[in-house]
């Protein structure tokens, strides 16, 4: 009895706790006292079920949803909660064809609630089925699942032999886990004009993190190509390894027109704490600069990209960048990607007007490296304006370079140690 008078006191507690709390609290009490089947006087039995399960409509239990309207679609991973009859002691619950482990529910006779696994169904059924000792309930409903998605290589320069992360998302979905030969997955680099080709396996991968080894032959100018099934159906990818025949300045050497020598003194090969020399010099910038001080500067080479001349839209520029751990990117603020795109850090083609700001917060995501390098894009349309387009033949092409702080407070100074290096011109799409 003393037992029961425990669970009665936690039961009403549960009123002002948290949904994720009372499903631990309940579920552990449940265990304990499965075969408690009277209660005192005037306590309401939350778990007791009078017949077959009813569904009247599930909700998106998400903190930041609105929970009072139902819904029929969902997603991975998503938290939802069921309302009807009956409901308490889930036996066997499966959604679109998920099986749900029912020890991670809590359930009461009026609301059960539901993490939808992280699972793609050999068989999508659009149902929700809900099965306890005294019987079953079945309603529409459907689980987005989504495609996968894959970006590229964090740091396209990596050298060979080294692990790099791939950017994008649900690899785990579509067994690029799986290190046998009978998954449905693979990864191939292969470099015609080297006769080579690999297959190679996924060296980690997990919801939030997928790498792989690049090998130690592997030459640079590679492709790498993902091939996966989505319900039946075939799909690839390709993505570069290291383009080095598409480098715009080289490793910063020779005659690059130079504007002036700060620009030349921003040229390293590493050392003193700097990033990884990765074959090729790069740009380092260190130092503290005042707020809206103008640092600028600017080289060039003759360019030969006739086909991006003629299709900008369907090309970037590329590049690596680099920041030291204690020197994480300033937020521009009203002034960055969103606002009037003054200042800040600016790259722009063939004097192009107005500069082109590189925002890495705002339009990358990227505050901190935290001393790794890793690769950028920016459409190449962007780089210039109507008035200075690009040469369809050979001439030359100066890529402007600026640093002006633009503080959010208007007036602190930027301390930063940055680098950049590996610029290129490079197709879109594989």
């Amino acid at each position: 009895m003393e037992l029961i008078h425990l669970f009665n006191d936690m039961i009403m507690k549960t009123k002002i706790l948290s949904i994720c709390s009372i499903a631990v609290l309940a579920i552990a009490l449940m265990s304990a006292c499965s075969d408690v089947v009277k209660y005192q006087d005037g306590v309401e039995d939350l778990f007791h079920n009078d017949g077959a399960p009813a569904i009247a409509a599930v909700y998106d239990a998400m903190p930041d949803a609105d929970q009072s309207t139902p819904i029929n679609v969902a997603v991975l991973k998503q938290f939802i909660r069921v309302q009807g009859q009956n409901l308490s002691h889930p036996k066997r619950v499966v959604i679109n064809g998920i099986d749900v482990d029912v020890r991670q529910i809590y359930a009461e006779s009026n609301s059960s609630w539901i993490r939808i696994p992280r699972v793609v169904p050999e068989m999508e059924t659009g149902k929700l089925e809900y099965e306890t000792e005294q019987g079953k309930a079945v309603v529409d409903f459907n689980v987005t699942i989504p495609h996968l998605e894959l970006e590229g290589l964090e740091n396209e320069f990596v050298l060979q032999g080294n692990e790099v992360r791939v950017k994008g998302d649900f690899f785990d979905l579509y067994e690029f886990n799986d290190t046998t030969d009978a998954s449905t997955a693979s990864i191939t680099i292969t470099n015609e004009a080297a006769g080579y080709r690999e297959v190679i396996k996924t060296d980690s991968c997990t919801e939030s993190y997928t790498g792989i080894i690049i090998p130690e032959d592997c030459p640079d100018n590679s492709l790498i190509t993902f091939s996966w099934v989505e319900k039946g159906e075939n799909f690839s990818k390709t993505i570069p390894y290291r383009m080095t025949d598409q480098l715009m300045f080289g490793d910063f050497s020779g005659d690059l027109g130079w504007w002036n020598d700060w620009g030349k003194s921003l040229v390293t090969t590493g050392g003193n704490g700097g990033p990884e020399y990765l074959g090729f010099g790069f740009l380092r910038v260190t130092g503290t600069f005042a707020a809206w001080d103008w640092n600028s500067t600017g080289f060039g080479c003759n360019w030969r990209w006739k086909d991006a001349a003629e299709h900008p839209e369907n090309y970037v520029m590329k590049f690596e960048v680099w920041t030291n751990s204690n020197n994480p990117y300033y937020s521009y603020g009203d002034n960055g990607l969103n606002g009037a795109q003054n200042g800040g850090y600016c790259l722009t083609l063939n004097g192009g007007d107005p500069r082109r700001q590189y925002d890495p917060i705002s339009e990358f995501g990227i505050t901190n490296t935290y001393g790794h390098w890793m690769t950028v894009a920016m459409p190449l349309n962007s780089m210039f304006d109507e008035n200075h387009q690009l040469p369809l033949e050979e001439a030359w092409v100066s890529l402007e370079f600026v640093l002006q702080p633009n503080p959010v407070d208007g007036e602190s100074p930027w301390t930063v140690d940055h680098a950049w290096g590996q610029f290129r011109i490079e197709p879109k799409q594989y």
